[in-house]
């Protein structure tokens, strides 16, 4: 009888619905969105697109529209009605509405992995959030950024993200919404390699559950700790109890992916194909599916299908490419302290205004202290404007050289890690290496690409010296790149195919073109365009 009863309440849901009105609709709809969400997806669907309703109407419908979709786990879209519904409750300044319209286009964002935007969004959703008490929504909003900066492998930062996420969770009794914080905890852990740390969270999340759905994300996250620490046994336990449990996003992907891994390092080439093929018919992403295609290249070298191998080749390096996109966009961290930096400008302005207003108040009393004020509001405003756009280059040098550091960390690991390979190959298979190497990270031979990555990287330095000093040759171009990037010189007399002294002779000729003095000073002089606005 029970069962009878959970499958009748939908159908009399939608009956109910039929026979309403557009307002009673969406009350029904917003009333069961916790206890059956699928039923007022139903509701909401079956409300014609066209169907005249008024602006309030429209704005909760495009609302309530994505939070049904986000509690059936389904793919968040359009972003027309949303934007229709942030107009509307921003001009009637409804912020408990707005946090969540807010919220819901930040998590369709992430869906298309544009994290910059989705971040920009979810903060304003803690904006509207200051004086209300909604820990529910608060934890999931922090959960979301601790996705963020651990996609973005800013671990520290989005372990503090998770431990919010899991406080507003347990003050609002969510305590399936603070598992799932426990478990992505555990996960920052495995990212960092501390393998035995991450497996107490896993256990812990998995103690204090009884969702299905969490205990399959649990088993997937215990398997790859396992598959990390090189327990492949217990990696194929875990990951294929997994898989019999109901999941959200791309999650199977990822299971059938590290399934492939664990069954290729067993030798057990066709199950890694089936799991690895699995994977790519679902919901993934770019960082997922490069890694699928990573295990079909290495199936097909050892099964020598050159051709399919390089079929799978292509597929890698367009992931790669999707992902370089994804990785350049600016981090999670910077956004918020430009959001801070904004916050407190729109204070000043506030603070301004309000001034203003005294300023009217008290014209009564005088040309000469109306004179004074008024000086005095100038200034202050100038030292404001001068300390925001400080902030802003500061924030923006920091990010250029934190890309740079990477760049630098980046080459030194692989280096260390072809350490073994380096001392038997020959001085010409080590230039060989250092040349792959550098073109794996900056395409150094793709001149179009390397230059607007340059470009990117260091605050528009090819476009200044390209408009000013018409006379500078690609490679005296490329050699001042590499200079402000740091690469040891023995790495850029190879790029260059320089000896040192023709290096010295190019550097006197640059700086002969750029009209210095000496070629020594051409570091200050390139410091000098990269810093300035």
């Amino acid at each position: 009888m029970p069962h009878n009863f959970r499958l009748i309440l939908p159908v009399f849901f939608l009956l109910l619905a039929g026979c309403s009105h557009v307002p009673n609709e969406l009350q029904t709809a917003e009333r069961i969105m916790d206890t059956h969400p699928d039923s007022a997806l139903h509701i909401l669907q079956q409300i014609p697109p066209g169907k005249k309703m008024s602006e309030s109407n429209r704005a909760l419908y495009g609302l309530l529209l994505l939070q049904a979709l986000d509690n059936n786990n389904k793919k968040l879209q359009p972003d027309s009605l949303i934007d229709f519904s942030i107009s509307h409750y921003i001009r009637e300044n409804d912020n408990p509405h707005l946090s969540r319209c807010y919220f819901y286009k930040g998590c369709m964002l992430m869906g298309v992995q544009h994290y910059d935007e989705a971040t920009v969004l979810l903060l304003k959703a803690l904006d509207y959030l200051k004086y209300q008490k909604n820990y529910a929504l608060l934890g999931r909003i922090y959960a979301n950024l601790g996705d963020i900066s651990s996609i973005q492998m800013d671990y520290k930062e989005s372990r503090k993200k998770y431990l919010l996420a899991l406080e507003n969770s347990n003050r609002s009794g969510k305590t399936k919404d603070a598992n799932y914080a426990i478990l992505s905890i555990g996960r920052t852990y495995h990212f960092e390699k501390d393998f035995k740390t991450a497996q107490q969270y896993y256990q812990k999340a998995l103690a204090h559950s009884i969702d299905s759905m969490l205990v399959g994300a649990v088993y997937q996250d215990i398997g790859i700790n396992f598959y990390s620490d090189e327990q492949l046994d217990s990696a194929q336990l875990y990951l294929q109890k997994s898989l019999l449990y109901p999941f959200k996003g791309n999650s199977y992907a990822i299971r059938c992916r590290n399934l492939a891994d664990v069954f290729f390092n067993k030798e057990l080439l066709d199950s890694a194909y089936h799991y690895a093929t699995l994977a790519l018919k679902y919901p993934i992403n770019f960082f997922t599916q490069r890694e699928c295609y990573r295990i079909l290249i290495n199936i097909e070298f050892r099964r020598k299908d050159i051709k399919q191998m390089g079929i799978y080749m292509s597929h890698f390096q367009s992931c790669t490419d999707s992902i370089r996109e994804v990785e350049s966009q600016t981090k999670s961290t910077v956004l918020e302290a430009l959001h801070k930096t904004t916050e407190d400008a729109d204070s000043n302005k506030k603070q301004n205004t309000i001034l203003g207003i005294l300023i009217f108040v008290i014209l009564a009393l005088g040309f000469k202290v109306l004179y004074k004020m008024q000086k005095h509001h100038k200034k202050e405003n100038a030292h404001t404007e001068e300390r925001l756009n400080e902030q802003k280059v500061n924030i923006r040098m920091d990010v250029m050289l934190k890309q740079r550091d990477t760049l630098l960390d980046k080459i030194e690991e692989i280096k260390d890690e072809q350490a073994n390979e380096r001392k038997k190959a020959t001085p010409s298979a080590r230039e060989t290496m250092d040349r792959e190497l550098y073109n794996h990270l900056i395409h150094f031979d793709d001149s179009e690409f390397f230059f607007r990555q340059m470009d990117a990287i260091l605050n528009n330095l090819v476009s200044k010296l390209n408009s000013r000093y018409l006379a500078i040759t690609p490679k005296e171009m490329t050699w001042c790149c590499l200079h402000l990037l740091n690469i040891p010189n023995s790495d850029m007399l190879l790029l260059l195919n320089y000896k040192p002294e023709s290096l010295i002779k190019m550097k006197q000729r640059l700086a002969q073109k750029t009209k210095l003095t000496s070629s020594t000073d051409l570091n200050d002089f390139l410091h000098g365009i990269l810093y300035e606005e």
